[in-house]
């Protein structure tokens, strides 16, 4: 049986700088969670299939796998 743990949520003003390497992140944007990566060129949260930015991210948290 596969069991999800709780999201841990953080501020994304509490975010490492060391997860703006491009890698996919768990994005709170609005109303709703989002799938999303830094992009350095353009200095922002993109959607990684649609390339938009993101404009209201608020809250981040790591992707990890069901244990």
């Amino acid at each position: 049986m596969i069991t999800a743990k709780y999201i841990p949520w953080d501020p994304i003003g509490a975010m490492p700088a060391d997860r703006r390497d491009g890698r996919l992140i768990l994005l709170w944007e609005g109303d709703r969670p989002v799938i999303g990566r830094w992009d350095d060129g353009r200095k922002g949260w993109e959607d990684p299939e649609g390339m938009h930015l993101f404009e209201e991210i608020t809250y981040w948290a790591d992707i990890n796998s069901p244990e």
